[in-house]
């Protein structure tokens, strides 16, 4: 017996709706794999003043300058470099893992190819020197996500006096009188 196919969309609740276009589907889910079950739901409001021109105003969650598209690349203040390499790292630690998975389907799907004379021999040694380039691909993400988390290190190490100061604010002088007995 065999089971019917999972659906390609998450279930509606309460009143039908309008048919969609079919998304693009992700290379990892091609044959069933992947974690990603639901699709994914993006939510865009644009509020405006009374005039018709667009409201400049921080949305929550979002950054002061996603224009740039990097959060914090202006790197004026050391919040700016910590969301800087927070974002590198969060989003390099999502690529490691998605060319992880991409590298070990592509072995996967490699070892199922038969060679010229239709043997299967060789196969698994031929799509592990293949998929070899793709690990090394993850390998180089999962260095630029500890390479962000050490430059956000570093800094602190070597501008740790300087964000002292700078936290502080303006040194403080004291006005005391000297004390006399007169």
């Amino acid at each position: 017996m065999t089971t019917p196919p999972r659906p390609r969309h998450a279930p509606t609740v309460g009143q039908p709706q309008a048919p969609t276009s079919p998304k693009k589907v992700v290379n990892s889910q091609k044959n069933g794999g992947g974690f990603n079950l639901a699709p994914t739901v993006s939510l865009n409001v644009n509020a405006g003043n009374h005039n018709g021109t667009p409201a400049n105003g921080n949305t929550a969650g979002q950054a002061h300058n996603t224009k740039k598209g990097v959060p914090g690349s202006d790197f004026m203040s050391n919040e700016d470099i910590r969301a800087y390499c927070e974002y590198v790292r969060k989003d390099a630690r999502n690529r490691a893992t998605e060319r992880a998975m991409d590298a070990d389907h592509l072995e996967a799907v490699l070892r199922t190819i038969p060679d010229q004379t239709g043997s299967m021999s060789g196969s698994r040694a031929r799509a592990r020197r293949v998929s070899r380039q793709a690990k090394k691909i993850a390998a180089a993400e999962k260095a630029i996500q500890k390479y962000a988390a050490l430059l956000y290190g570093t800094f602190e190490r070597e501008y740790e006096s300087d964000l002292r100061k700078v936290g502080k604010g303006r040194t403080q002088q004291n006005h005391r009188r000297p004390f006399s007995f007169g």
